[in-house]
This record gives C-alpha cells, structure tokens and sequence, in this order.
C-alpha cells in the first residue's frame, strides 16, 4: 500500500508539472514551475531532471528553461490516431461551420474539465481564437456545461458539489443552485447556449454527441462572436447544432430512437 501511494503521488507530480505548459505558457523556468505546483526547488529539480531524461521535456542549456520534449509530441501523435470519434466527426463538423458560417467544435470531458479535441475555424474575417487541446471548466460555456447536463443526476450532483465555481466572465454562473437550474433547462431543450461565460463578446451553442451505449461522450456545436449570433437567432442555429449531434451519434452507433424517446 506504501508503495502504491508513493507511485500515486509522483505520477501526480509529473502530471502537475506537465498541466502548468499551455498554449500560453509554452516556456517556464525552475521557479515558476516550483510555484504553480507548491513544492520545494530542490523537489521539483529531482522531478525536472527525471522527466528531461526520459524526453518529456526539453530544457534550454543556457538559460535553464523548460519546454514539453519530444515524447510528448509522440505520445499525443499516438493518441490522437487512436481517437476514433476525432476522425468521424470531421465531415459533420466541417459541414455544421459551412452551413452556420461559424467555428465548429467538438468537446469531451476528462473527470471534472473538458478540452477542444477537434476544430473548424470560421471562414469569417472576425473569429474566435480556440486551440484544440485547451482546458475548459465544465460550468461556464455551451461546449464545458453540455459535457454533463447529459450525464445520470448522482453523477451530474457529484461534480456540482465538486466544483469551484470560479468567474471567467460576467455571466459566468457561480451559484450551485442556478447551475443545477440551466443543466436542468439544457437536459430539457436538448442543448446549451452561453453568452459572454467564458469570454468577452463570446457566445456559445453545443448539443450533446452519444456512442453505441448510448451514453453521453462529446459535445457538438458552435462557437461565434456575439455581433453576428444574437440571442434570437439561437433556435435556428441551434437547429443545424441538433441535426450535427444526431447525425455524429448515429456514425458512432447510437440507437437514436431510444435515445431521445426516454
């Protein structure tokens, strides 16, 4: 048991250390990395040190700076082929961005956050900046609340109670009980929407994407400037988002008929 907790927290250690990279943050030195993951320089060395020999990351010989290495560039490469439902959402997503002239995403969930594993950027001159890969908090965005409003109610109190609610934006929802009230409206509907959630002038529609369990595993829609997707225009948008998720459900299996009749 000892040494099962102790391999525990050092693949916790690693993991920690590898989630303060991001898009953003692509280069970090010792101490920033020793600050984001709360524990001593000499600790956080010994982890650097393991994980550079093993090609998980790179570091800069002159300044001391690390970057992701070349092993995460080939595990990802191998994770991304063995990701089916990536390539058999291609075609829908790409045809639900021609047809609403908007940015189409595909979301999924990893216990209490969600990621962009797929994107078609709009072909507008004006569009959001989204990168596949990029963390989301599940309780602000159409694509992050979609991810469990879908999921069985002991699942979707347990992350709810499990949360923090931080703000991202100025109608990010904070409160338990008007969360559980819009997961409850978007189960009801059939899909989400936000509006300036998660970022200025940012809106959101997304419906969820069932495998052939019929079980819940992706989010399928759009994400569009504000100016150009008001909130009148949302019941027809969301109509072409409705059609996307029922058309990717179906390639992967699900019986859609028991499905929307329960």
């Amino acid at each position: 048991m000892v040494k099962a907790d102790s391999a525990s927290r050092t693949i916790n250690r690693i993991c920690d250390i590898l989630n303060c990279f991001g898009e953003e943050r692509q280069i970090l030195t010792l101490t920033e990395i020793s600050r984001a993951i709360d524990l001593p320089k000499s600790t956080t060395h010994r982890f650097l040190e393991a994980m550079e020999s093993q090609g998980m990351l790179n570091r800069d010989p002159d300044g001391g700076k690390y970057q992701l290495g070349y092993q995460m560039i080939r595990w990802g490469t191998l994770a991304q082929a063995s990701i089916d439902l990536r390539s058999e959402a291609l075609p829908t997503l790409r045809s639900l961005s021609q047809i609403t002239g908007e940015t189409a995403i595909l979301s999924m969930r990893h216990g209490h956050t969600g990621f962009w594993v797929e994107i078609i950027e709009s072909r507008q001159p004006i569009r959001l900046a989204m990168h596949i890969g990029q963390r989301l908090m599940l309780h602000a965005g159409a694509s992050s609340k979609v991810l469990w409003a879908f999921l069985p109610d002991a699942e979707i109190e347990q992350i709810l109670q499990e949360l923090d609610l931080v703000p991202l934006e100025k109608n990010t929802i904070t409160e338990r009980e008007k969360l559980r009230q819009e997961l409850c409206k978007i189960r009801n509907q059939g899909y989400a929407t936000s509006f300036e959630e998660t970022d200025n002038g940012a809106m959101g529609v997304a419906a969820p994407v069932y495998d052939h369990n019929g079980q819940p595993i992706a989010g399928i829609g759009i994400a569009a400037p504000i100016t150009r997707i008001t909130p009148d225009k949302v019941p027809d948008v969301a109509r072409y988002v409705l059609e996307a998720s029922r058309e990717l459900s179906r390639r992967l299996g699900a019986a859609l008929k028991e499905i929307y009749c329960n």
